[in-house]
């Protein structure tokens, strides 16, 4: 507890030096007061003209402050006792009731009571009267510091106002020429911002400083009547991220004058202070509208929350010029964004047409080397891939085995079942053979006709007679019967293949037309011999 109370007085300290009013000084009380504290309700009763006067009020209505004061409400939320028992009461204490503790600390200045201060604590809070020494004793110097000015201002204000403003018109002078050399180098930081949350970020951090103002915020609006957050200003004067934030244009004083009325700049003293749509204090409120020619694109939104300070007279001209520097950059960087997305999108439909034709180039090559009727490997498929393995086989001094299979009395299956017929029995031959010998390398393709190759890189012959006999063993085993009736009890009641088997190791001294020419006799061979068999011819 003794944590939090020493960062609650080092807070009031530091904002407080900054403050230009009593008022602004209660309302930073008690906003440090719910941060650090989670004091949600107080009082700040004073002897004003000689009765007791409710000045402060924090509820859950947000910070009320009453100058002149007024009578306390007797049908306020935290109301339990009349005002004569705050004025008996000398000392601090503590009262206790059903569901909160109140505080109360008299206000001493020299020793005379001049106000009090109560407040509503949760029960289980660790505060007590002494956490608030300091506290009340700043009050009551700037409370009797305050009203003593009030006692002697309306006696020479007339004499003093005159001296001012003769004082100040120079400096007034020369602040304009410095403000308005402020505003060209805050244009210049903005003409260099290539995204449009740099640049408005910069549009709120530097014109804070620049400007003297205590807050700012840029909202934008969009085409459903919504304003939306950009860059603004938190309670304690730094520029945050406000991009959250989302609400229908409000139909309010500023609306109207700027929107309505089509007027650049609103402005409005001693008014509700807002931040994320709650009251948060009272001061002066400037709306400067942006625009894109006729129509509104947002506002920038200017309070003295913080230090309550006072507007000035320069500010007028300076804010109206201010917007329309903002209004510039805006549509400078949204015409920057249009063309860039622009260019996105169009980039966008080439990459996706490429993608497609590509798409269909790939299809185009795959169709183009996969045997329309039996889904495998086509001629030209075998053609560029045994060339390939032909070279390296040659290089490296691997054997290459060459199978070609031919389809026995494919003619006579055609003639007496009809084409449709036979090409039902390509597929069913060519699915069952290519699942043969599926090692990495190994080729199955379809060469033509009725006839297809097997490609075996790196295989030797005894490798080759192997695969040619489980080629055969398939054949046997999916049992495709032969339409011939007279062969019904022979060998060839199913439908047979026979196979031309070599192995080869490629040389300079060899050729691959030879090597093909070797194997196409073998293939011949086992049809001479019967057929339904292979047969193996070595290069010579």
């Amino acid at each position: 507890m003794n944590e939090q109370v020493a960062a609650f007085y080092q807070t009031v300290v530091k904002q407080c030096n900054n403050a230009h009013s009593l008022r602004t000084i209660c309302e930073l009380i008690c906003r440090n007061l719910m941060q650090h504290l989670a004091v949600n309700h107080l009082q700040l009763i004073i002897k004003y003209n000689g009765e007791w006067k409710l000045l402060l009020d924090l509820n859950s209505q947000g910070i009320q402050y009453h100058f002149p004061p007024i009578t306390p409400p007797t049908s306020s939320e935290y109301y339990y006792k009349n005002i004569h028992y705050y004025a008996n009461k000398t000392t601090a204490s503590i009262d206790v009731l059903p569901n909160y503790r109140y505080i109360l600390v008299p206000l001493k200045h020299h020793s005379v009571i001049i106000g009090h201060l109560t407040l509503a604590v949760p029960l289980d809070s660790q505060l007590a009267p002494k956490h608030f020494a300091i506290l009340t004793t700043l009050l009551a110097a700037e409370i009797n510091n305050y009203l003593t000015k009030q006692t002697t201002k309306y006696h020479s204000i007339n004499c003093i106002n005159a001296e001012k403003e003769l004082l100040s018109t120079k400096e007034q002078q020369q602040t304009l020429l410095n403000k308005l050399q402020s505003m060209h180098d805050i244009s210049f930081q903005l003409w260099r911002c290539n995204s449009m949350r740099d640049m408005l970020f910069i549009a709120i951090d530097e014109a804070k400083k620049q400007l003297q103002i205590d807050r700012m915020a840029i909202f934008l609006f969009d085409e459903q009547k919504n304003m939306h957050g950009t860059f603004g200003t938190d309670l304690h004067g730094n520029t945050v991220d406000e991009f959250y934030f989302c609400s229908l244009i409000p139909n309010q004083w500023y609306a109207s004058k700027t929107l309505k009325d089509k007027e650049y700049l609103a402005i409005q003293e001693n008014t509700p202070l807002f931040h994320d749509l709650k009251q948060v204090g009272f001061g002066w409120s400037a709306y400067i509208a942006l625009w894109d020619e006729d129509t509104p694109i947002g506002w920038i939104a200017c309070d003295n929350l913080i230090t309550g300070q006072p507007l000035r007279t320069y500010h007028h001209q300076l804010l109206k010029q201010y917007g329309f520097i903002v209004s510039q950059h805006i549509l400078r960087l949204q015409a920057a964004e249009n063309l860039i997305k622009l260019n996105h999108d169009l980039e966008q439909r080439v990459q996706s047409r490429t993608e497609a034709l590509n798409k269909a180039n790939e299809q185009l090559q795959k169709l183009s080397r996969i045997d329309a009727l039996t889904n495998i490997a086509n001629r030209r498929v075998f053609d560029e891939t045994v060339i390939t393995e032909w070279r390296r086989a040659s290089r490296l001094r691997l054997p290459l085995s060459l199978l070609i299979l031919d389809i026995d009395n494919f003619k006579t299956y055609n003639d007496k079942l009809g084409h449709a017929a036979g090409d039902q029995c390509l597929k069913t031959i060519a699915t069952a053979l290519s699942k043969v010998e599926r090692r990495a390398g190994t080729l199955f393709a379809r060469y033509g006709g009725e006839e297809f190759v097997l490609l075996l890189p790196g295989q030797d012959q005894q490798e080759a007679k192997s695969n040619a006999q489980r080629l055969i063993n398939t054949m046997h085993d999916i049992a495709l019967p032969f339409p011939c009736d007279e062969l019904k009890n022979s060998n060839h009641a199913i439908m047979t293949i026979s196979i031309g088997v070599s192995t080869i190791i490629p040389s300079q001294a060899t050729t691959y037309d030879a090597f093909f020419k070797q194997v196409d006799t073998a293939l011949y061979q086992a049809k001479a011999e019967g057929k339904d068999c292979f047969r193996v011819l070595s290069p010579t």
